[in-house]
């Protein structure tokens, strides 16, 4: 026997198990009753290998890329195995985590069209060498500042439901805006979206 990779049961040698941390729920992500407790909706979109998007497919915001092996992977959920995500919804409690649900889910309804044509803007920037033409550059700067008022605008008017869920409104904020600022001028054209630090929760 050789001792097991980290986060993967042990198994017989040369044989890689499966992880402790692979999401099982990807199939009911796109039901109106997830079968994890823990989901929280994010939307994600599908592009070609020369960065033109295709679709959006809602995702989870705890879903994660493993390896498994070279050039092997799998969904990972950054909240751990099934025990640790047990323990962590227990920690957190499951009014919370409706109430991310729903902000998260009504994000979605209003931001969806916003977020898809901030990404076919960039798309249209990744088109030419970087940094792209002024012209695109220019619009999709234009379409982020658009998109910021608004998601401040929205920020402001759940600001109590957003305290609840022990977040501080300002810092979704900023957080957004730092955020979008880091992804005008990167190579990605996925749509960042909140780190595990804010996803995850404080938890006194």
């Amino acid at each position: 026997m050789v001792p097991a990779d980290e986060g993967h049961a042990p198994g017989p040698v040369g044989r890689i198990v499966d992880p402790v941390d692979r999401c099982r729920f990807g199939s009911s992500f796109d039901q109106p009753d997830p079968e994890c407790r823990a989901f929280q909706p994010l939307q994600f979109v599908a592009a070609t290998s020369y960065g033109k998007p295709l679709s959006t497919h809602v995702t989870c915001a705890y879903l994660q890329v493993g390896d498994l092996a070279r050039n092997q992977f799998y969904p990972r959920c950054s909240l751990g195995s099934d025990a640790e995500r047990v323990r962590w919804i227990a920690q957190i409690g499951s009014g919370t985590i409706e109430r991310m649900r729903d902000l998260n889910t009504e994000f979605d309804a209003l931001f969806a069209g916003a977020l898809m044509r901030m990404v076919d803007a960039k798309a249209r920037v990744l088109e030419n060498p970087p940094p792209g033409t002024p012209e695109a550059r220019d619009a999709l700067a234009a379409m982020v500042r658009s998109f910021l008022a608004d998601f401040e605008s929205f920020v402001t008017r759940h600001a109590g439901r957003i305290e609840r869920v022990g977040l501080s409104p300002a810092d979704v904020t900023a957080l957004a805006a730092a955020m979008l600022e880091e992804w005008q001028g990167s190579p990605r054209l996925d749509l960042p979206g909140f780190d595990e630090q804010w996803l995850r929760l404080p938890v006194e």
